[in-house]
């Protein structure tokens, strides 16, 4: 039998979207896990994942519920994936074939559900940050094998970036790399924030966390800009 998977998504408040994201995710499932980490939810959020997969509470934070959802998990293997998106079909067994083949971790290659033509370039350039600069932010998923996690220390507890600065970690520990296999990211951020400014900030905070900024200046910008 292959090694057991535990599949970590953090959540908050996304009853409108949970219920489609965790349904379509059972027939990648097979015997691997699946855990939902709650920061709080006021809908119905919880009552949603319990019908799916395993519920852990913790307090509010993307670095805290993935460190919670890691503790809880008793797979070899992690991926830590967002609430809003989906699989595609032979990706858990791409995550296996890419570790057993010496590679630390990695990302997936991505797709955005919306036909608007800018979205083919914002993936584009999110397949290059992965394949070639070895960024990883949390819509390109994030898998690992549990050891190196907790040789990592887990996602350090910043106020921002989290994903980005724990892919800079995993690299220290060897090759990481972008599974082919695609992760689809629902379009719902960029048509409500605006498809150009939502991807110029975050551009902007990638280029400034190059340049050194701290994550406390990179978070009051975000929430300025934002």
């Amino acid at each position: 039998m292959s090694e057991k998977i535990s599949i970590i998504i953090p959540v908050l408040n996304e009853a409108k979207i949970l219920e489609k994201t965790l349904s379509e995710l059972q027939s990648e499932l097979g015997h691997h896990e699946l855990i939902i980490v709650d920061g709080g939810s006021v809908d119905n959020s919880v009552l949603i994942a319990e019908k799916y997969g395993k519920v852990v509470t913790s307090e509010r934070g993307r670095a805290k519920q993935l460190n919670a959802g890691a503790a809880a998990a008793s797979g070899d293997i992690l991926i830590f994936l967002h609430a809003d998106i989906r699989l595609a079909s032979g990706a858990l067994a791409a995550v296996e074939t890419t570790l057993s083949s010496g590679y630390v971790g990695g990302g997936f290659c991505q797709k955005i559900d919306g036909k608007n033509i800018l979205y083919r370039a914002i993936e584009i350039a999110g397949n290059i940050r992965g394949k070639y600069l070895k960024v990883f932010y949390g819509d390109s998923g994030i898998f690992l094998k549990r050891a190196d996690f907790e040789k990592i220390g887990g996602f350090p507890e910043i106020p921002i970036l989290e994903e980005m600065e724990f892919s800079r970690n995993m690299r220290k520990l060897g090759r990481t790399t972008l599974v082919t296999s695609y992760i689809h990211i629902s379009a719902r951020r960029w048509e409500t924030k605006g498809i150009v400014r939502t991807t110029v900030n975050n551009w902007l905070i990638t280029l400034l966390y190059f340049l050194k900024f701290s994550p406390e200046q990179l978070a009051k910008l975000y929430r300025h800009i934002r």
